[in-house]
């Protein structure tokens, strides 16, 4: 990949996670990536491509971030692996992760299989641990997951450690 070609990247995603991605104009991310703005319609044909390049960048990151997870057979250690995720996101996952849940509302965006994975791997962690309903524990896991997701990205807390011993505890983990 060309070094004009990931500054596009890098300012897009920027942008998109700042402003939102209906608020961002091509222009705009030319002029932060200094490129012409014929070079992003050359590389994404359009915005819109930019952010299908952008949405599969993103999935694949996340595929290996759970790729250890995925190994994992204690169940406690796969529910505290899991727990972690959104506090120990770096910059730019954060990014990714800002233009994912704002776009996922109203477009039509997968929520990608790296979820489905972590789900599945939630619920056999219940089932090891004999809980009498796992797909509802599961459920319930993964909605608490999900707004601690959308709590980190949003509020970028102080307390972010203290929520996270929270979840543990509650999880006896």
């Amino acid at each position: 990949m060309t070094e004009k070609k990931q500054h596009i990247l890098e300012s897009a995603l920027k942008l998109f996670s700042k402003v939102g991605y209906e608020a961002t104009s091509t222009r705009s991310i030319a002029q932060e990536a200094g490129v012409s703005e014929g070079l992003i319609f050359r590389h994404f044909q359009n915005k819109e491509g930019l952010l299908k390049y952008l949405l599969e960048r993103g999935h694949e990151k996340l595929e290996k971030l759970i790729e250890p997870i995925e190994s994992l057979t204690h169940p406690k250690v796969i529910l505290k692996h899991v727990i972690s995720l959104p506090f120990n996101m770096a910059k730019d996952q954060k990014e990714f992760w800002k233009v994912f849940y704002s776009l996922r509302w109203y477009m039509d965006i997968e929520k990608g299989n790296f979820l489905d994975k972590l789900k599945i791997k939630v619920k056999s962690a219940f089932k090891s641990l004999d809980f009498s309903d796992p797909n509802s524990e599961s459920e319930t896991f993964m909605m608490i997951w999900d707004g601690a997701m959308v709590y980190i990205l949003l509020n970028n807390p102080d307390n972010a450690f203290v929520i996270f011993e929270t979840l543990l505890s509650k999880y006896d983990l």
